[in-house]
């Protein structure tokens, strides 16, 4: 039985299942499966080829009903049902197996296609290769662990986001009946309404800005830096992001002669997020917002990094859940920062953060980092 599919260009060859030359039928039942996948979700070849693949579901040889198990992959028809339906009762157990793994896949592949990029498709990517290297196992655990994790992040984000967007539209409603009462409207009262809907909708999109930042891929661009200057610059940054923070007092202990080798944006945006904690820290003080900092070079290829303020201090359970997502305990605060300075710092540098902290004792930071990438490799 041939099939020819001129959308595609390719022809497959489908011998009747009785056909004694199993090995020319399993090759047409493999080859089906790159003419699918070029064919994209056209219906009509895969209405024609799931057709002829659904009669080789009783094959006498299991290895062509093991190929075809896995050539329905990417089969979008109806015959995919019925097909799975018989192979999951076959006989021998290479068979069943294949099509478990086909259905798992297909799982993975329908959560791709919700997601509409190509951030599916990476994953999947990112899978195969894991499976490899170090086998179905590895693959399996990896993709528990991730769906875990994807799980504890919609719950925590689904949670951030209606602790705003209740207030939210608790005082569109309230701007809402005051216009359609429209009995002697207090322009005062309606304004300082419409302020705070302003002023909780711009924290929704500084949640969303800093989830972006922590979840986009680093540019790989390193260069030598010097740590003081760094340090410097980010203390001018975080000066002049507030109003508040411009009396920021800053005493800079590091050699010029250190260097590191780092992405500087993003250091940067590390060494930042964890001074303005810093200075949030005097938030409910009469004192100037203040920091130590110094560094120190040991073993010839690491610094030791250490910033400390004299601010509120926290407590042993505020310090274990510090580099938590969405974990803060301050006003108007999104719980990234230091979330993000940890993945900055670990992930894209091969680093080490890490808190120290008491109640009314202030904080110190403490940053490790190799003075160049190759080294830390």
């Amino acid at each position: 039985m041939n099939i020819f599919v001129p959308e595609t260009g390719m022809m497959g060859l489908l011998e009747s299942p009785e056909s004694m030359q199993w090995g020319f039928v399993r090759e047409g039942v493999e080859q089906a499966t790159l003419v699918l996948q070029q064919a994209g979700p056209d219906p009509v070849v895969h209405a024609l080829i799931g057709k002829q693949l659904a009669v080789h579901a009783r094959n006498h040889k299991w290895e062509v009903r093991k190929a075809l198990a896995h050539t329905v992959l990417h089969l979008r028809h109806e015959t995919f049902t019925e097909i799975i339906a018989i192979l999951e009762k076959d006989v021998h157990v290479l068979v069943r197996n294949a099509v478990k793994r086909t259905l798992a896949r297909r799982s993975e592949l329908s959560k791709a296609d919700t997601m509409k990029d190509q951030h599916g498709d990476r994953m999947l990517q990112w899978l195969e290769d894991l499976e490899n290297k170090h086998g179905v196992m590895a693959r399996n655990a990896a993709k528990r662990v991730s769906e875990k994790l994807n799980a504890q992040f919609v719950k925590e984000m689904y949670h951030e986001m209606t602790r705003t967007l209740y207030p939210l539209n608790s005082t569109l409603r309230k701007i809402d009946i005051a216009l359609k009462e429209g009995k002697r409207i207090n322009r005062e009262d309606l304004a300082g309404k419409v302020q705070e809907a302003v002023n909780r909708t711009k924290f929704l999109y500084s949640v969303l800005d800093a989830l972006r930042s922590l979840t986009r891929e680093m540019d790989r661009e390193f260069q030598v830096e010097s740590l003081s200057s760094l340090v410097e610059e980010a203390v001018h940054l975080v000066r002049d992001r507030r109003e508040e923070n411009s009396l920021l007092q800053a005493d800079i202990q590091i050699d010029p002669s250190i260097t590191v080798e780092v992405n500087r944006h993003m250091m940067l945006q590390a060494l930042t997020n964890i001074i303005q904690n810093s200075v949030e820290a005097y938030a409910n003080s009469e004192q100037t917002p203040s920091i130590t900092v110094t560094a120190s070079l040991y073993n010839g290829s690491r610094i030791q990094l250490a910033i400390m303020d004299c601010g509120c201090g926290m407590s042993k359970e505020m310090v274990e859940e510090a580099f938590l997502l969405f974990a803060t305990n301050k006003d108007g605060g999104t719980g990234v920062g230091l979330t993000l300075a940890q993945k900055i710092i670990e992930s894209d540098h091969r680093g080490m953060i890490s808190l120290e902290s008491n109640p009314g004792q202030g904080a110190t930071v403490r940053i490790v980092l190799p003075t160049g990438q190759e080294e830390a490799r």
